[in-house]
């Protein structure tokens, strides 16, 4: 089952780490580049006259930011990368969640990409960098959350309506939320920095310094404690939970920035940096583990498939394979498994004084332990008919070792004839499965069950039906359910009247190729249409010339 958690572990340590900076500045290790940044004559405090060169003076005047664009282009690719790993994800396990992520992350990215661009002066020259920087960041990070809110708020508001939506139309009310909040975002910095004033976003001895940043704030709570909970409720998997975690660190950016940033490139303002880059690490940090419990689920599942298909050989290996050469009697036969096992088989059995023995059993279910019971079952009348000559001895066995090794949880269906040497008779055991006898003119007599099916109750002898006048051109058919539920793509059950009909019409045919042509029958019905249940066909024809005893 996938996981709906990410490991506690990586829960606390982001927790950790989200408590990192705040912990740094209050043990006095703070990252402040804002005075030198705003009064580069402060160097004359630290070096002497003769230290001082205009390179010095560069470095001081530019180490706020070259830091800035560091930690930005950072965040940038980490969004970027983040987003694109998102929607692959997506592609592989339709996990509505990760194009959500993706969509955020990638034109998150993007517009940080744009904003130190704009900064750096390398687009256009932005002239109030005091204002322009905690401008912009707020507006990326409106937007960034109301692209997450807007993916996740119909989830959480008309969850059945959205659970009738296909994904395809749930991922296209995504991406075109993403991309009109991402050009609604690029067109206010856009039109602020080169067309309207700049509102001013930082008052340094106010007591919101940055009180833009207030409105991310706000709606971070709103998701971190209400919306993105229900969601994962709603859809839960280990993206959704990331989600749930990354409100962390974006609320502790928020309140840095919004609360305690003073001035460009002070402690908090890198803190929010910071910050910003592990909430877009979190969504990494799933799709890493995502893709190492995939990874670890195929492994597993190449392990079953190893498993199933050498069962599935050894299945194959019981049935009787060849021709058979027999005295008075054609017969033919094909079983195959609805999964990679089944629980269906058949068997023909050469018996003491020339008698001959013919057997289908459906075992309950079709998994790999039907599989396996009915290998036993096989495995016990086998031994039980070569020691014993009474076929209800030979059943009553049968059925109390059945009952002991299964303790009643499964149950195996079965008819068995054994046909007289001289083949003018048989008699047969029916446990919950009957059986056709197919006359050569053309009359149908059902071979009713006589007993329960074996496994299900060891209380009585199980009854034998004794049948005579079998005359050359007559047919013994077993089949499993299997057949006569097959369905057409249309719905239409092949049924027992088709088979019936299709044996009568194809009777001039020999046994062997009978059978094989009543394969190709079921299949070409079935196209497209895998069986729901396990097949199986047997059918014994009275030659013609029946033999000299």
């Amino acid at each position: 089952m996938p996981s709906r958690y990410l490991p506690l572990w990586i829960v606390l340590a982001i927790c950790l780490a989200t408590t990192i900076p705040s912990l740094f500045g209050l043990a006095g290790w703070r990252l402040d580049l804002s005075e030198e940044f705003a009064v580069p004559k402060r160097v004359g405090e630290i070096y002497a006259p003769e230290e001082i060169s205009p390179r010095l003076l560069a470095y001081y005047q530019l180490a706020g930011p070259f830091t800035h664009t560091v930690l930005e282009w950072t965040a940038c690719c980490v969004a970027i990368v983040t987003g694109m790993f998102s929607f692959v994800h997506y592609r592989l396990k339709r996990d509505v969640t990760t194009p959500i992520i993706g969509t955020a992350l990638l034109l998150s990215g993007m517009l940080d990409g744009f904003n130190i661009l704009a900064a750096d002066r390398l687009t256009f020259p932005v002239k109030q960098l005091n204002d322009f920087v905690p401008f912009t960041w707020a507006v990326s990070r409106i937007f960034n959350v109301a692209i997450l809110l807007a993916g996740t708020l119909p989830f959480v508001l008309r969850p059945k309506q959205t659970r009738r939506r296909t994904q395809a139309h749930q991922l296209r009310s995504v991406l075109l939320f993403g991309l009109l909040f991402g050009l609604m975002a690029y067109g206010i910095i856009h039109l602020y920095s080169r067309k309207f004033e700049i509102p001013e976003a930082l008052f340094a001895d106010a007591r919101i310094p940055r009180p833009w940043d207030l409105i991310p704030l706000i709606l971070w709570l709103l998701a971190g404690l209400l919306v993105l909970p229900r969601f994962w409720k709603l859809q839960p998997s280990l993206f959704a939970h990331a989600l749930i975690v990354s409100a962390f660190p974006a609320i502790a950016t928020q309140m840095h920035m919004a609360f305690a940033s003073t001035a460009l490139f002070d402690h908090h303002f890198f803190c929010g940096y910071l910050l910003k880059i592990l909430t877009y690490s979190v969504p990494l940090v799933g799709l890493i583990l995502d893709y190492g419990n995939a990874h670890r689920s195929e492994l597993a599942l190449r392990e079953t498939e190893i498993k199933l298909d050498a069962a599935r050989q050894i299945a194959m290996s019981l049935l009787p394979t060849g021709e058979q050469h027999l005295d008075g009697l054609e017969v033919g036969g094909f079983s195959y498994a609805s999964e990679a096992v089944g629980g269906d088989y058949y068997d023909f059995l050469r018996l003491s004084r020339g008698r001959f023995g013919v057997v289908v059993g459906d075992v309950s279910g079709h998994d790999l332990a039907a599989s396996i019971l009915a290998s036993q079952t096989r495995a016990y009348l086998r031994a039980y008919a070569d020691s014993l000559d009474d076929l209800s001895d030979v059943f009553t066995r049968l059925n109390n070792a059945l009952v002991v090794d299964t303790q009643q949880r499964r149950f195996v269906t079965m008819f068995c004839a054994v046909i007289s040497a001289d083949r003018n008779s048989l008699v047969y055991a029916a446990a919950g499965h009957q059986g056709f006898l197919l006359r050569q003119s053309g009359d149908v007599e059902t071979l009713d069950s006589n007993f329960l099916p074996l496994g299900m109750t060891d209380q009585g002898k199980v009854e034998v039906t004794d049948l005579a006048g079998l005359r050359p051109g007559d047919s013994l058919l077993i089949v499993t359910d299997g057949i006569t539920e097959a369905l057409s793509p249309e719905g239409e059950q092949y049924g027992l009247t088709r088979l019936l009909e299709f044996l009568r019409q194809e009777s001039a045919r020999p046994v062997p190729d009978l059978v094989q042509r009543l394969q190709q029958n079921v299949n070409e019905f079935c196209t497209g249409i895998p069986p729901s249940d396990d097949v199986t066909v047997v059918l014994v024809r009275w030659k013609l010339s029946p033999p000299q005893v």
